[in-house]
């Protein structure tokens, strides 16, 4: 097996692990309360109760914050699943991330070969941060990471080979896509891409370029038909909405946070790259290695994926307030980069080669660590959370064994270490789903059966929901911490759970302590809301009711 090939059964069988990796325990844990994925949910869930599928809605009032696109996906999951489960929920995450690879390896493959388009492809998927974070949650990042690369990647093989009148439109097309799932950040990658390119190469013109317009015109047509249909169809006030979504675009930014968070931000935020996705970015030294810029420049697909990192990554990281999951669709990129740098220098210190030295000492502290979380695996029993874990001394030596096997190939076969990595960190998934997602569960499903317990109370004996409502401030959608239980509850009722500050006749409410100050009401259940707020489902009596 040459460092440029490998034989057909390893593609497939790290295909095969992934989609273990991944789908196996999708659907395990109930909807996470500390992320995004329950305002996901309930926005999704709310359009197929109400069957207004362009005018979103949390708790029933408009919902501005993001574009309908990923909830549509969602919506379209809970149809095709048949239920409004977790695993439905995720769905379009773990097909997103599959296909964000696939796509990585179509694209590289063509320009650096199948060895190391698989090698970026892999690491794209088996990071730190997606493999035992991201691909964890519901939410909308890798699906949009998926579609930017994928027009970043179109606009480079079409710009190359001149094809304008196919290019614009296809990328323009694909911003269309991103802006309709989170806004204007696909605008300003697709901005700051063109210019940074075609400056590049000197082609400024092609800025004017007629096919330039059609983009622009199909762009405005998708977006702006978006709009104007969400308008006639329940008076959608578009100019609020754009606005919040500038908003939403720009409140991380130093124009919020000001100009010292954003100077530390600038400090900071290369270690924090390093470390959200580890192992791979231990490599970036060798961006640094005398004759290695040049040597990127001398390729122009090395050039553009360099290009377009530099160009783009200075809006997240002068940003003070920027999660992980927004720089996804910068890996690939890097990750380009870096494996064409790794694969281009020897191991030997003798040899003369400019990076040996990087590559050596990463390999050694990836070795390691490698070696230490084979046998650490065999305490993870033995620890407080893990409990009550079905056969997990055998899951600990079974797991230790296989990395431990891993490790071994690893250090025998120094020529595909990195392939070696990949599965590596994919068999440390699978360990990971089975000894450190159950001691998560019940946290979860306490906010899940708590919420359920309660919606069940309001209904009626033949299972039909009562009127019930959120009452003044017990649950605040800008918030979003609770956006758990108003999903939960609106599945048992199949109703949309909306907010009032009135009372309404022959009407159950939820609500708090504060909310219930000085009132009249009598108590029908009680449950806990995010996070360990307690509340109440009541109904309120001797009390003047409004109509």
């Amino acid at each position: 097996m040459s460092q440029r090939s490998f034989p057909g059964w390893v593609p497939l069988a790290f295909v095969l692990l992934a989609t273990t990796a991944v789908f196996s325990h999708l659907g395990y844990l109930p909807v996470d309360v500390r992320t995004d994925e329950p305002r996901r949910a309930v926005v999704a869930l709310e359009m197929l109760l109400s069957g207004h599928y362009l005018t979103p809605t949390l708790n029933g009032a408009l919902y501005f914050n993001k574009p309908p696109l990923y909830n549509w996906m969602i919506a379209g999951s809970f149809r095709l699943w048949g239920d409004f489960s977790s695993l439905a929920l995720r769905f379009p995450m773990a097909l997103s991330a599959i296909g964000f690879s696939l796509t990585i390896f179509w694209f590289v493959r063509r320009e650096l070969g199948a060895y190391r388009a698989f090698l970026i492809a892999g690491m794209q998927l088996v990071n730190g941060r997606v493999l035992f974070f991201e691909t964890l949650f519901g939410l909308m990042d890798i699906t949009l990471a998926w579609i930017t690369y994928t027009s970043w990647m179109l606009l480079y093989r079409l710009s190359v080979r001149q094809r304008w009148w196919v290019l614009y439109p296809a990328t323009y097309l694909l911003t269309a896509i991103g802006f309709m799932m989170k806004g204007w950040p696909s605008v300003i990658f697709q901005g700051l891409t063109l210019v940074g390119w075609l400056g590049w190469r000197r082609e400024w013109r092609r800025l004017w370029h007629p096919a330039h317009v059609a983009g622009l015109l199909l762009f405005a047509g998708l977006v702006g038909g978006y709009y104007v249909a969400a308008a006639l169809e329940a008076g959608f006030p578009v100019a609020k909405a754009l606005d919040v979504l500038w908003f939403e675009s720009t409140r991380r930014t130093a124009l919020t946070f000001g100009i010292g968070a954003a100077l530390l931000h600038l400090l900071t935020f290369p270690f924090e790259f390093i470390y959200h996705f580890a192992p791979f970015t231990l490599l970036l030294p060798l961006l640094a290695v005398r004759g290695a810029p040049d040597r990127l420049r001398a390729h122009p697909f090395l050039a553009f994926n360099g290009l377009v990192f530099l160009v783009n990554i200075p809006i997240y990281w002068a940003s003070p307030q920027v999660y992980a999951r927004y720089l996804l669709m910068f890996l690939p990129l890097l990750f380009t980069c870096l494996v064409y740098l790794y694969e281009g220098v020897g191991r030997r210190a003798g040899s003369g080669e400019r990076g040996v030295w990087v590559r050596r000492w990463v390999e050694r502290i990836w070795g390691g660590l490698m070696a230490l979380i084979a046998v650490g695996a065999l305490g993870l029993p033995f620890l407080p959370d893990m409990q009550g874990i079905p056969y997990r001394f055998t899951w600990a030596a079974g797991a230790s064994v296989v990395l431990g096997g891993c490790w071994y190939a690893y250090t025998r076969l120094p020529a595909h270490r990195l392939l070696i990595l990949l599965f590596y960190l994919l068999f440390g998934r699978i360990a990971f789903n089975a000894l450190v997602l159950p001691p998560r569960l019940a946290k979860r499903a306490f906010y899940k059966a708590t919420s359920e317990q309660a919606a069940r109370l309001t209904l009626d004996p033949r299972g039909r929901p009562l009127p019930l409502y959120v009452y003044r401030q017990t649950i605040t959608p800008e918030l979003g911490a609770t956006d758990v239980n108003t999903f939960h509850i609106e599945v048992v009722r199949r109703q949309i759970l909306p907010l009032t500050s009135q009372k309404h006749p022959n009407a159950l409410y939820l609500a708090d302590s504060v909310s219930l100050l000085n009132e009249h009401y009598q108590t029908l259940g009680t449950l806990m809301l995010y996070d360990n707020h307690p509340a109440k489902i009541v109904k309120f009596v001797n009390e003047r009711l409004s109509d």
